[in-house]
Order: structure tokens, then sequence, then C-alpha cells
């Protein structure tokens, strides 16, 4: 019987050994990753593709914004040799606006074409008012 109970303790004290394993501290525990809060699966990706670049005379830039891939490198694709791309979103300085459009198709997405005063378009309300013949929506710079 004594050495059953030697056993038992035995085990105990393997048992509570292996289950009060030290993390480094008190200060660990105070830094550790929040492990309640999944992380966000749906990062935005943005490019865009600037046409003033090689065109002076069309002065637009277009923003597209959409957490698929394949959105984004369907249109970084159509960003011909007129235009320049680049894995950001455009420079806004010096735009009237812009008109954005929701795009359902390769995994869905959004387009804000920007408008500047070159464009032919001289004031915001030209802008506004070009996004709404086109059934798009205004986006103030």
């Amino acid at each position: 019987m004594t050495s059953l109970r030697i056993g038992v303790v035995l085990a105990m004290c393997v048992w509570s050994a292996g289950c009060n394993q030290d993390l480094g501290g008190e200060t660990d525990m105070d830094t550790a990753a929040d492990m309640t809060t999944p992380p966000d699966m749906t990062a935005t990706i943005k490019g865009s593709c600037d046409l003033r670049k090689n065109s002076p005379a069309s002065q637009e830039c277009r923003d597209y914004e959409s957490t698929s891939a394949q959105f984004i490198s369907t249109y970084k694709g159509t960003c011909t040799n007129a235009a320049a791309w680049q894995d950001a979103l455009c420079n806004h300085t010096g735009a009237l606006g812009g008109c954005m459009t929701m795009i359902p198709n390769l995994g869905g997405g959004t387009l804000i074409q920007w408008y500047f005063s070159q464009s032919g378009l001289m004031t915001q309300s030209d802008v506004q008012a070009k996004c709404s013949a086109s059934g798009q929506t205004f986006v103030a710079p």
C-alpha cells in the first residue's frame, strides 16, 4: 500500500509540474497577443491608375479598392502604357472631386474616378453633375 501512495504522490507531482509552467512572469502576460479577437480576414487592397502621368489631356486618376486580389490584379492589368499603376491610392491634391462606382464583378470593389481642372471640368459642381448624370456617387476630395 505504501508503494501505491508513493506512486500517487509522484504522479501528482509530475502532473502539477506539467500544469504549472512558468511563462516568464507577469510582464509576458501583460503583453500577450489578444487571442480572443480574430484577425481581420477582409483587408482592403488598394491601387490606382494615374492617367495624368503620360497624357496631359486626360486629367483623371482612378482609385481601386477591394478585398479581392483578382479584382485589383485585373484592373492593374488594364492600366496600359498611357497610364501608371501604383499599389496605393491616387494623390488627390488639386482634385475637384470624384465619382464612385460599386463594381460587383471579380470579387467586387469600388472605383473612384478623380477629376482635376485640366480635365475640362472647372468646378466641384461640374464633377457633381457628371457623377449624377452617370448614376455614380460624388466624393469630395
